[in-house]
């Protein structure tokens, strides 16, 4: 089943009588009288029972089955329709995320639907689950989901139904991310039931019914719960689980503007945090002291190079720290852009491309960029970017173990809002091993998936590294949140293949949200074609995609870490630019159409 299909329910007459029973369907005939034999208990609550809408989600074997619920007028006004999936694609946050959507109305047929096609109708609830209200609610559902296995909760309704289920499914699936045995907990729920003599569901299973009592905290997982509530209140998005004892942090000072660190996750509070400078002399970081009698312009200079210190809460070292600089706060909301795809796929100099086309050429017609970093970046110029451009210089692989902040800068659009933007290279083997790799995931915006040309055909299974990306953010409930650029990477390897000849030769820096239908098209269709689908499993998973065709070096003939050939970068920046327009730091109506 590589869809969602739907069913229509509605009151018809047959000759043995009314029944209540599908009237329109995208699934065979015989598969459907299976389905209705699985479903039917779920379709309506009792018959006098609510006219508002009501939802049911559970997972029948190896079918997810989402249910929407209506009867305005009585019993023989009510509605039922369907969508029904693989567990994997039907989830429960997806289930929650269309709650709203109209599927059905009167006359249309009915389609098999991709997850691209309820793109438009997904509405999260993730502020709506961080407010005081549903926290509040949260603590003793968690502390009773806690303790009751897999079993069924039975609470009142509640007009914080939807996102009570939303913050309980984020927290239960966040414990996968921490626990390498951890199995993710399959959610189903029911949001509003009245019958006398409700059918039974297996699993936990979360039922809003009518006479039930207001849910008291679970006695012995009550403190648990209470900590993950709190963990999660503060966190963007995923919850991974804490420490047994954890200490307790310090509180936010009242006002300042928060920014979380694009390093290890935490939040700080940029205008409170102490100021740094590099000492080149001693190689480390020393504490800034800006004179009282400095002239504002002395200020100024002063804090143009200036870091904060960020030290790692979750750090095995209590004296690690890491430091990020003063502007990385100063604009509009940062954005962070992780590079992923296996040691040899080519990623890195992907990126020391795109940085080096930056210097040379800009971001293109209306976008203007400044390195923030301004002592960073020239070390990258001269250390890295400089030798691969000029002298045809091999850059060498991420190494093990380390978290690559490789630039950060802002980028301008026209006359709006300057934007930060951090973009990291990450180990491919660490996602499965360094918990830091790990975390850096809890806050990337965006990611750039590189496909290896050299690798098509050898395995379809594909990059394991890209499996192991999209299952973490899967198990942290953040993969529809991301948008992502997969770039056919190497691509002068197959420069005398069709369409990838074609693309090789356009223009680069380049914003036109239909050439970008046209080339994701074509080269979803040459990975189709190449046997290598398992590639494309960013696009049909994430929120928003585009393809592109791209080569770093221009050849592959290397000597002595030398390109033989020189190095002569093609189109390496589309794939940035169309990142940069999904995740809305350009704003512009064309930028709004890229990604599909």
């Amino acid at each position: 089943m590589n869809g969602l299909h739907q069913i229509a329910y509605e009151w018809t007459r047959l000759p043995t009588g009314a029944a209540f029973s599908p009237t329109r369907s995208t699934l065979p005939r015989d598969e459907l009288a299976g389905v209705h034999r699985r479903v039917q208990h779920w379709l309506r609550t009792d018959p006098s029972g609510s006219p508002e809408v009501s939802h049911f989600y559970g997972v029948f074997d190896d079918r997810a089955v989402f249910i929407r619920r209506e009867q305005p007028q009585g019993k023989y006004s009510a509605r039922a329709q369907l969508l029904l999936g693989t567990p994997s694609l039907l989830t429960p946050r997806l289930a929650l995320e269309v709650r709203d959507w109209q599927w059905l109305r009167a006359g249309d047929d009915l389609v098999l639907l991709t997850r691209r096609a309820i793109e438009p109708y997904r509405v999260s609830l993730d502020s709506e689950a961080r407010s005081p209200e549903s926290l509040s609610q949260l603590v003793p559902l968690l502390s009773h989901a806690l303790g009751a296995g897999d079993g069924s909760i039975r609470l009142a309704p509640s007009s914080c139904a939807y996102p009570l289920l939303w913050g309980l499914d984020t927290i239960l699936n966040g414990f996968a991310v921490d626990d390498p045995d951890g199995v993710r907990r399959r959610l189903s729920f029911e949001t509003y039931d009245d019958r006398t003599r409700p059918p039974h569901h297996p699993g936990l299973f979360i039922r809003f019914s009518e006479g039930a009592g207001s849910l008291s905290p679970h006695p012995t997982y009550d403190a648990v719960a209470s900590r993950l509530v709190a963990h999660y209140s503060r966190k963007a998005t995923g919850v991974p689980m804490p420490p047994p004892e954890p200490p307790q942090p310090a509180p936010h000072p009242a006002g300042g503007k928060l920014v979380p660190c694009p390093i290890c996750a935490s939040t700080l509070n940029w205008e409170e945090q102490d100021l740094y400078r590099y000492d080149r002399v001693k190689d480390a970081y020393v504490p800034l002291t800006i004179p009282p009698a400095a002239s504002p312009t002395q200020q100024a200079v002063l804090r143009r190079t200036a870091f904060v210190r960020c030290a790692d809460p979750d750090a095995a070292d209590p004296g690690s720290a890491h430091y990020l600089p003063l502007a990385y706060g100063q604009h509009g909301t940062p954005s962070v852009y992780g590079f992923v795809g296996a040691t040899n796929s080519g990623k890195t100099h992907l990126l020391i491309a795109m940085i080096a086309q930056m210097e040379k050429h800009g971001l293109g017609f209306g976008l203007s960029h400044q390195a923030i970093s301004l002592a960073g970046h020239q070390s990258l110029i001269d250390e890295q970017v400089s030798p691969f451009l000029n002298d045809s210089r091999v850059v060498e692989h991420t190494r093990p173990g380390t978290i690559g902040l490789v630039d950060i800068f802002v980028v301008r659009e026209g006359e709006g809002q300057a934007r930060p933007v951090a973009l990291f290279d990450v180990a491919g083997g660490d996602l499965l091993e360094i918990e830091s790799a790990r975390r850096f995931l809890d806050v990337a915006d965006g990611l750039i998936f590189v496909v290896n040309a050299a690798e098509l055909g050898r395995d379809e299974l594909g990059d394991r590294t890209f499996g192991t990306v999209l299952e973490l953010l899967q198990a942290s409930g953040r993969l529809p949140e991301l948008s992502t650029a997969i770039v056919l990477s190497k691509a002068d390897l197959l420069r005398f293949d069709d369409p990838i000849a074609l693309w090789l030769r356009q223009e680069d820096r380049v914003l036109d949200a239909e050439s970008s239908l046209r080339e994701s098209a074509d080269v979803y269709a040459y990975l189709q074609a190449r046997r290598a689908l398992a590639w494309t499993r960013p696009y049909r998973e994430c929120r928003k995609a585009t393809f592109h065709v791209a080569s770093a070096t221009g050849s592959d003939l290397v000597v002595d870490k030398t390109f033989v050939r020189g190095v002569w970068p093609r189109r390496v920046l589309n794939p940035l630019i169309s990142l940069m327009a999904m995740t809305g730091v350009l704003t512009s109506p064309e930028a709004r159409k890229i990604g599909i």
